[in-house]
């Protein structure tokens, strides 16, 4: 089979998935309902795969269609933007890009750069989620997230944003009435309050002098938002590791303490991650880098 029909048949099983109808693809795409239901059958015969369950009432997309649904969406639309680029004399990325971001770094520091990067391409709509869970991109649709933390081995392609630095700190309040840990031990000794979304949250690291230290330890609260454990932290309610970027400047107004400032622990790199870098739509290429540029040397703490 040739180039050609190969796309025509991504061509149709998108607009069946997207409509959730071969009635209304055949409609869209002003081919008849038996044309569409060939072009599909051939498609699944090439591939010697289910793509899609069809019943009388519903249609239902195999994990195997929606894998194939996003690929499929991908190619379509770098072709699309390909024919754009040779036809206009500079490429204007435009279309929907779905972005998953976590959700304090996404409100205190993202939120405040999506105008200008829709200002600088209004062509380009934005659907941005909110959340600290670990999407699946591919399966969930998303074209691009920010993520925090060290990467887990995988498929995903991955772009270095900036750096936050990790501090541990408690309140004033707290310091006083429970005293100040000398050593990583001694936090065995205090109320901790732990961020649940970090790998080894309940096993802390230090280095200091080249000599490392481990403690494992158990938190009298458990939480998956960083602005809630800080608000616990002001409040006086223990000690906690978060990053500079949410509690950097609370340390500088005095509100927070940095605790064992002796001991160094370790930094995370933030980056922009998404599925391949093979047919990156150009205005994915477009956020990517206008981030990269944003918050490459920002300081948290002015």
């Amino acid at each position: 089979m040739n180039r050609s029909n190969k796309l025509l048949e991504m061509t149709i099983f998108v607009a069946v998935v997207d409509s959730n109808s071969f009635v209304e693809a055949a409609d869209k795409l002003n081919m008849s309902k038996q044309a569409i239901s060939r072009y599909i059958q051939t498609l699944e015969d090439r591939l010697q795969v289910r793509l899609l369950q069809r019943t009388t009432r519903k249609m239902i997309v195999t994990n195997e269609g929606q894998t194939f649904y996003w690929q499929a969406k991908a190619i379509i639309n770098a072709t699309i933007e390909a024919e754009n680029t040779l036809s206009l004399d500079q490429a204007s990325p435009q279309g929907m890009l779905r972005v998953n971001v976590p959700v304090s770094f996404g409100i205190l520091h993202l939120a405040p750069l999506w105008q200008k990067f829709l200002d600088k391409y209004p062509q380009i709509e934005l659907d941005i989620t909110l959340s600290d869970r670990i999407v699946n991109l591919l399966e969930e649709g998303y074209d691009l997230a920010v993520r925090i933390g060290n990467l887990e081995n995988s498929s995903l392609i991955s772009r270095k944003l900036t750096t936050t630095r990790m501090i541990i700190a408690a309140s004033p309040t707290y310091i006083d009435q429970y005293g100040m840990p000398m050593h990583p031990n001694d936090l065995k000794q205090h109320k901790i309050i732990m961020y649940s979304h970090w790998a080894k949250k309940e096993q802390w690291s230090f280095n200091k002098d080249n000599t490392f230290h481990s403690v494992n330890l158990k938190a009298s609260v458990y939480c998956n938002n960083g602005d809630t454990c800080r608000q616990i932290m002001l409040q006086g309610g223990g000690i906690s590791t978060q990053p500079d970027f949410i509690i950097g400047q609370d340390i500088q107004q005095g509100k927070l303490v940095e605790v064992l400032p002796n001991y160094k622990i370790e930094n995370f790199n933030i980056y922009a991650v998404y599925p391949s870098r093979k047919l990156l739509p150009l205005r994915t290429r477009c956020l990517i880098d206008f981030l990269v540029s944003e918050l490459q040397n920002q300081q948290w703490v002015k």
